[in-house]
């Protein structure tokens, strides 16, 4: 067959074939800038197709007045009875050394200066003294102990019944309203630590649970129902 002299003569084709095409889109891809594009485009529709968190319940808050439940407490009102008995039984006690010591030394006066009998009496007196002050020593130390006891076993008894009553009722905190105590104006300095001291500048009355608590708590104490952890806050005698 002929060539036919007009025809157009054949040119190399210049469209890369697949395999090169998908070399060159990979190494397009690869290079930073379109894989950081890639990334935020991917967490911007993760964060389109996350539902929307739900809104959390505001924290139900109590306050209660410290001062006024250990006031109105039953158990409070008992340990402070026990700790006026223990004190007049220290106080007789001494009481009894001090008059010792008195007739010791009205006695000391009748012996003749210098005379055996006269050192007897004033060694029989230097141990009364020292005996009283022993008898008067113990009986500050053993009422502070008392005092202290008391007011710590008060205290652990408040914060378990606080802690049955908030649950009992749904709260999520029972705080300490320390606003409601007056100031002590002694000094300017002191007045400024106690407002530094100070967490609370308003709470509502509304928020206020002593009463139930006061109730609660002497309920249980009358009828002698209070949790056995809560140890009541009497003191002991001897």
């Amino acid at each position: 067959m002929t060539a036919d002299p007009n025809a157009h003569p054949m040119r190399p084709s210049t469209t890369p074939n697949a395999p090169a095409a998908h070399a060159t889109l990979l190494r397009r891809l690869a290079r930073p800038e379109a894989l950081l594009v890639a990334t935020f485009a991917a967490v911007a529709l993760f964060g389109a197709l996350r539902p929307a968190p739900l809104a959390s319940e505001p924290a139900r808050v109590a306050t209660i007045d410290l001062e006024k439940a250990f006031n109105s407490l039953a158990r409070y009102t008992a340990g402070q009875a026990s700790l006026k008995s223990l004190s007049e039984s220290l106080e007789a006690q001494a009481k009894a050394v001090e008059t010792k010591v008195k007739d010791l030394e009205a006695e000391l006066d009748s012996f003749a200066p210098g005379s055996d009998a006269q050192l007897a009496a004033m060694s029989q007196l230097q141990e009364a003294v020292g005996e009283l002050r022993a008898v008067q020593q113990f009986a500050q130390a053993k009422l502070e102990l008392e005092r202290a006891r008391l007011i710590r076993d008060t205290y652990i008894a408040i914060k378990d019944a606080a802690r049955r009553h908030a649950e009992a009722n749904g709260l999520d905190y029972i705080m300490l309203n320390d606003s409601l105590p007056e100031m002590d104006l002694a000094s300017s300095q002191k007045t400024m630590a106690q407002i530094s001291a100070r967490r609370f500048i308003f709470a509502t009355p509304k928020a206020d649970v002593t009463e139930a608590l006061v109730g609660m708590m002497n309920g249980e104490w009358t009828a002698g129902t209070a949790p056995s952890g809560a140890a009541a806050g009497g003191a002991s005698g001897g």
